[in-house]
């Protein structure tokens, strides 16, 4: 399903006027007095959001405690009507082209990387009942009513009933995830972040035009808002770095999605020329904000030479179809990390030259010759890559707990042990960039096992007659 296209230099004619952005709970749109600004590149506010209080928050998860359910196949016809509004149709105010832009004034990410966006989450909420289904038990069933039971099987059920998800602002491809609560029958409350709130709001608006109003809701609110909507949800799906890592990971109701640190592994079997091109590729096609964008490469041999030939080949990319936009204030701050010997204040053009629409955040190579260089694990919201040696046992521990690994070599001696590593979380071979993602396959672990779990039935032949009535 297609979009209409997107020409990033067309600016369209709500560039001045403010989006705002409310809370939206069982259909009705809440207005509060707190705002919180959305600033753009440029460091001008395009949008507002609400910032609801906790003590609304509360009551959000009770009433949707309570709303009227649906079946799941009444769930999944309302995603598809929901996908058709998200994908083609005005919502809050906005067309697709006039969210795709700005979307893109506000992150700065090429305008065609969200419109990609658009459509991969559109075809996400038309293919639901098969993604849930291939990431379900073979052998369960989804309700009593099917005839299985009467054998004994397993029922697929919901670990709970209230999910929240805290959003992160980097890119819009998050969201095709989290719809797949809703295909479980889960209430999802969406924190969206203040960074880039749109996205949420126009899926959720979509949704609820659909008819899962007592299913979704849209809470913007502040940071202790977003500790009371995990500490009143039954799970929470919480999206951020290393700081949310160290904040959420002893807490067993809470995923979390990031850091990413995916890697790519060149053996010296392969083509240096197609190595070259698949990193670059898995470097910035998603402009490098996403989770699955390789941070690393580790080269077997020298890699002082793979980083030259790197560099030369970001330099020939078209930077204003590839290369994502920072503001001043955000390449001030990837300058001070990545340079900290400038002054502070120093030129600003170490990225790229400033143009109209913001700073162009240009690819940045490290090469490192320690294969336990701490850089292997750096990683930043734009194309930031570290080359480093590729070397047994050492290359093997930076590995670990990778999102993604894409192994670019046929040597067993390195592919064996990187299969055997449980926890790395994807592992691709051959030329795969590490951004490749396809709806069946699982991104860091199917979400159902984490929001479901399989419980045993049998029910004995006859024993509910017409006349019984089961709820």
């Amino acid at each position: 399903m297609l979009v209409d296209s997107v020409k990033p230099d067309v600016k369209p004619a709500m560039e001045n006027k403010l989006q705002q952005v409310e809370a939206l709970v069982l259909g009705e749109s809440y207005v509060t007095r707190r705002r919180a600004e959305v600033i753009g590149v440029l460091n001008e506010v395009v949008g507002e959001t609400a910032v609801v209080p906790p003590v609304y928050i509360c009551e959000v998860v009770r009433k949707m405690r309570m709303a009227p359910r649906l079946r799941l196949d009444e769930i999944h016809a309302a995603m598809k009507r929901a996908a058709k509004i998200y994908s083609s149709e005005s919502v809050a105010g906005l067309s697709p082209s006039e969210y795709v832009q700005l979307a893109h004034r506000v992150i700065g990410l090429p305008a065609a990387i969200i419109e990609r966006s658009l459509i991969e989450t559109t075809e996400v909420l038309i293919m639901m009942p098969e993604i849930i289904k291939a990431s379900m038990p073979h052998g369960a069933v989804w309700d009593v009513d099917d005839e299985r039971v009467i054998e004994g099987c397993a029922l697929f059920s919901r670990r709970a009933d209230v999910l929240a998800v805290l959003t992160g602002g980097n890119g819009p491809g998050a969201h095709a995830l989290w719809p797949q609560a809703l295909a479980f029958g889960y209430r999802v409350l969406i924190k969206p972040s203040v960074r880039e709130p749109f996205t949420a709001q126009r899926l959720v608006a979509s949704l609820e035009q659909a008819g899962l109003g007592n299913y979704v809701a849209l809470i913007p609110t502040d940071h202790k808002g977003a500790d009371e909507i995990v500490a009143a949800a039954d799970l929470s799906i919480i999206y951020g770095g290393q700081d949310v890592v160290n904040k959420y990971h002893l807490n067993p109701r809470v995923l979390i999605q990031g850091p990413g640190r995916s890697k790519i592994v060149v053996g010296s079997d392969v083509n240096m020329d197609e190595a070259v091109s698949l990193v670059a590729q898995s470097v910035t096609s998603l402009g490098g904000a996403a989770c699955v964008s390789a941070s690393a490469v580790l080269i077997e041999g020298e890699p002082t030479d793979f980083g030259k030939r790197l560099s030369e080949a970001f330099n020939q990319m078209n930077a204003e179809e590839v290369f994502p936009l920072g503001s001043s204030n955000t390449t001030a701050l990837l300058q001070k990390s990545l340079y900290p010997e400038k002054i502070d204040g120093e030129d600003l053009r170490l990225f790229g030259d400033q143009t109209s629409s913001g700073y162009v955040l240009k690819p940045h190579v490290t090469v490192v010759d320690n294969p336990r260089d701490p850089l292997i694990q750096r990683e930043f919201p734009f194309p930031c890559v570290t080359v480093a040696p590729y070397k047994n046992p050492d290359s093997l521990q930076m590995l670990s707990d990778s999102l993604v690994v894409t192994v670019f070599s046929k040597k067993s001696e390195i592919l064996d042990p990187i299969l055997s590593d449980t926890t790395i979380s994807n592992i691709y071979v051959g030329n795969i960039p590490t951004t490749w993602m396809a709806p069946l396959v699982p991104h860091d672990g199917y979400l159902s096992e984490f929001l479901m779990h399989s419980r045993g039935i049998h029910i004995q032949k006859n024993w509910f007659t017409s006349n019984d009535k089961r709820k």
